[in-house]
């Protein structure tokens, strides 16, 4: 077989000469011939010595003039050849600062009471580099009903929702649009009529001016 370039490959080096290494399915007397190194020409040197690892034992080649490899050192005629194995180690650190920042998004109290058909307002009080505040309107199933954003100015933020239907549950939800895991949700809130006031005149109960009669 002839000489197989990548086969050969350095194992050190220092002022001018190279230990090399070859392993090969030759014969240790095939890569012993005069002229099986030639084709390393461009690569070795006259003083570099090659370790060969062929199939019938390992030797070291000196390489002589004009490319040509003097006579072998046996190192190893019984057996398998020997396995040589490189390695190394390369040492790596990183350094990571980092400073702390305290955000909260605070949303205010909800209404006691929302008439179906009014607005709902909705404000939050935030802390920290929050830009941009995306409020959803939710029902009791957690179902988003609304959405809408508001840039922060001032510490604060704040949108009208339409008023939905007669009913409980119904939740705020505040979330930094910068970071979808920062938010805030409110507590339950009612759309509904409000309360209405009775008077009693002569055994009759009266409601207010332009009241309704709730029955719970």
């Amino acid at each position: 077989m002839p000489f197989i370039a990548t086969s050969l490959s350095p194992l050190s080096a220092a002022n001018g000469f190279t230990l090399w290494h070859y392993r090969t399915s030759d014969t240790r007397a095939e890569t012993e011939a005069p002229g099986y190194f030639a084709p390393a020409a461009d690569r070795v040197r006259v003083g570099d010595i090659i370790l060969v690892q062929a199939n019938d034992g390992t030797t070291m080649l000196p390489v002589r003039a004009g490319n040509l490899t003097g006579a072998a050192v046996v190192l190893d005629s019984l057996g398998a050849p020997p396995t040589i194995q490189r390695s190394a180690n390369l040492p790596f650190r990183q350094t990571l600062t980092g400073t702390a920042e305290a955000r909260a998004i605070t949303i205010d109290p909800m209404p006691n009471a929302i008439e179906p058909g009014a607005s709902i307002p909705v404000g939050a009080t935030v802390q920290g580099s929050i830009t941009n505040i995306t409020f959803q309107l939710r029902n009791a199933a957690g179902t988003v009903l609304a959405t809408q954003d508001s840039a922060v100015a001032n510490g604060r933020a704040s949108v009208l929702f339409p008023a939905q239907a007669s009913g409980g549950g119904y939740r705020i939800l505040a979330r930094n649009a910068a970071d979808t895991n920062h938010s805030a949700l409110s507590a339950p809130f009612a759309i509904g009529m409000a309360p209405r006031l009775l008077n009693e005149e002569g055994g009759v109960l009266l409601l207010e001016n332009d009241g309704q009669l709730l029955l719970f």
